[in-house]
């Protein structure tokens, strides 16, 4: 339960507030939640600072001192969402509707609900004793994760964020532990071909059929890798293929995207290469056949030492709290920790919400988890940060 009844409505209403600003990306739009967080942190007498990106685009960040020496917590969780879709929803995906002790809306899940129990859980550090703490509490909130992870890029790359011991990113895991996830390369396939009547296909190169047999040839390759006991094998999909202009026109563009989950620890390179290597293969086979392979997102994966000081407080916090729910997990998907890695630290992913509701028409997220939440953070935060 949280400190009162008032902070619960304060925190139930200002996630109403946050999903009711669109911020989905592109183009995010991130910087007006992020102006609606920092005057709520000011209320609370914290400063923070926006670093402004774009027009549309902003970090925030905000840094609680104990005064005494010790270790460095970050909290951290993206702006921004997905966009709606084009199904019809129960409630409107921006009005934050409370029905059945859920809150409706894009985003409560990923992960507006799980940024705000961080904020929450900030703020409310801020009364605790300085001689019961110690150690600094950094809240960080970051743009374009739903489009490669670009916010938190930039915090670690411009130094936005100093180097930490130990960070929570909010991502929805129904609460529980997950301390591994995959890495992802997002490549974009082209073939060239050259136009020629629809109706004389022999005269041109047809750069859809060219691609459609590099496609052809990609469903046999060998990622690599292996499963861990928290994560599955490396995956690819073929996730858009577009090619031509008109129907009586034989294309001399085709275009497909490619998105591979890897296995922490997998070389990234060698995985590009096995890709180039068919584009060679097709090229040598055929001289009429052209391709380019470009990387248009690299990160990698997570996998977080079971022994590490930040995931034994949070396995205690949680054991406390229900049978079982301390085991550790992993995830399939990527999150800013991709980008947080370089910046050294031991990484963990909690937060409240079921994953399966990420990205789905009717997202909603159920109001005692969200409760729940705030009071986890607020437990780990204080055995992390302890003096004892």
């Amino acid at each position: 339960m949280l400190a009162s009844a008032q902070t619960s409505r304060d925190a139930l209403f200002f996630l109403q507030q946050a999903v009711g600003c669109k911020t989905v990306s592109p183009p995010g739009n991130e910087i007006v939640l992020a102006r609606m967080i920092k005057a709520r942190l000011a209320d609370a007498g914290i400063d923070a600072r926006i670093f402004q990106e774009n027009e549309h685009q902003a970090n925030l960040v905000a840094t609680l001192k104990s005064g005494a020496p010790g270790p460095r917590l970050v909290l951290s969780g993206h702006l921004d969402t997905v966009p709606i879709g084009d199904a019809i929803w129960k409630h409107d995906p921006f009005s934050a509707v409370i029905d059945d002790g859920r809150i409706y809306g894009r985003g409560t899940v990923d992960m507006k609900g799980g940024l705000l129990a961080l904020l929450f859980a900030f703020m409310q550090q801020k009364d605790v004793a300085p001689d019961r703490w110690c150690g600094e509490l950094v809240f960080a909130a970051t743009y374009g994760e739903e489009i490669g992870a670009l916010g938190a890029a930039t915090m670690v790359r411009e130094g936005q964020i100093p180097e930490f011991d130990a960070m929570i990113i909010a991502e929805p895991t129904n609460n529980r532990l997950v301390i591994a996830h995959k890495g992802v390369i997002w490549l974009r396939v082209t073939s060239f071909g050259r136009t020629a009547h629809g109706s004389m296909p022999a005269s041109g190169t047809n750069a859809v059929d060219k691609l459609h047999l590099f496609y052809d040839r990609l469903q046999s390759m060998d990622l690599g890798g292996t499963s861990t006991p928290l994560l599955s094998n490396p995956t690819f999909a073929v996730t858009t293929f577009n090619g031509g202009r008109n129907t009586n026109v034989i294309p001399d563009l085709c275009r497909m995207t490619v998105d591979i989950r890897t296995v922490p620890g997998q070389d990234h390179r060698e995985v590009v290469a096995h890709v180039q290597a068919i584009a060679a293969a097709l090229t040598a086979e055929d001289p009429e056949a052209r391709f380019e392979v470009e990387t248009t997102l690299d990160l990698p994966g997570l996998l977080t030492d079971e022994g590490a000081g930040i995931v034994r407080d949070c396995r205690k916090v949680l054991a406390a709290r229900a049978p079982g729910a301390d085991a550790v997990r992993g995830a399939q998907y990527f999150t800013d920790a991709s980008a947080f890695i370089a910046h050294g630290g031991d990484i963990v992913i909690l937060g409240p919400g079921a994953p399966e509701l990420a990205h789905q028409t009717d997202e909603h997220l159920a109001v005692d988890d969200y409760f729940d939440a705030i009071e986890i953070y607020r437990q780990i935060i204080g055995r992390f940060l302890s003096r004892d």
